[in-house]
């Protein structure tokens, strides 16, 4: 331990608790020096934070894929960010669309015509075969086969 009685045991585990925490966060956390932060961050080779907006997802499925999980019986759950409401939300780029829509965009590869409804009747499901539009709804209920 040093004068402000933070061991450098301490300051590790400040550093390793979360991914690319800054070195002034674990300032912060702990009242210690910000030399002495960085210097235990390079004794234990630990990458240099990197500031600013994090690199991005390459492409929206990308994207999509990394926010979901696989449920049995083929449906699939959003773990990514939701509006207040609740309802699932992606961010790409710039980029704002419902989960739902980007399910039957991947699924069907085109845009949704009008709201997106979950076919399965599990709430929140995002799987892409779970989702249908308005045309495909229509068609559904005059017996026709889905577009």
């Amino acid at each position: 331990m040093t004068s402000t009685g933070v061991s450098d045991e301490e300051i590790l585990r400040a550093l390793l608790a979360e991914d690319d925490v800054s070195d002034l966060a674990v300032v912060r956390q702990l009242g210690c020096g910000y030399q002495r932060v960085a210097a235990i961050r390079k004794q234990f080779g630990l990458p240099a934070y990197t500031r600013g907006r994090r690199a991005s997802y390459g492409s929206l499925e990308e994207a999509f894929t990394a926010q979901t999980e696989p449920v049995e019986g083929g449906h699939m759950r959003w773990t990514g960010t939701r509006e207040k409401s609740g309802t699932p939300v992606l961010r790409w780029r710039t980029l704002l669309q419902t989960a739902y829509r980007v399910a039957f965009l991947m699924q069907y590869g085109r845009d949704p015509v009008g709201k997106v409804f979950r076919t399965c009747g599990i709430p929140t499901c995002v799987a892409g075969l779970h989702q249908a539009d308005r045309p495909m709804r229509e068609a559904h209920k005059a017996g026709e086969p889905p577009c």
